[in-house]
């Protein structure tokens, strides 16, 4: 789903970015629901698989701007040795340092988060299973 953060009241988004969350609306007027059912989805698993079923990894592919609730906020919340990797292959979205409002995707004091950029579209696991290790 390509809606912006600007669908959910987020402040990290282009004027690009609204005309094309626009166009999207004009065309599909259920996206903005259907977005935040999926970001609804996400929150549900994360806090299943960490409360639940004692996940404390996890890799989070194609993560797109980040909005409220990100996966090391929902699975730190609950146990805050989680550690995520989150992987996407825009640079503003995997968290290049000054691309996103001068500032990384993931804060760089979020010791237990990593931001990978790699290109998954070709379904070549290996630029996603092979990163460096988290300490």
């Amino acid at each position: 789903m390509t809606c912006t953060n600007s669908n959910y009241s987020g402040k990290d988004n282009y004027a690009a970015d609204r005309a094309a969350a626009e166009a999207l609306l004009a065309v599909y007027p259920g996206a903005v629901s259907t977005a935040r059912a999926n970001r609804a989805f996400l929150g549900r698993a994360v806090r299943y698989l960490t409360a639940e079923a004692g996940i404390r990894q996890f890799l989070d592919i194609g993560t797109g701007i980040p909005t409220a609730g990100n996966t090391h906020e929902i699975a730190q919340a609950i146990a805050p040795e989680s550690r995520v990797v989150y992987v996407d292959y825009d640079r503003c979205k995997a968290g290049c340092a000054h691309a996103c409002s001068g500032r990384p995707v993931v804060p760089p004091f979020i010791p237990s988060s990593r931001v990978l950029r790699a290109d998954t579209s070709k379904g070549d696991s290996r630029t996603i299973t092979v990163p460096p290790r988290l300490p």
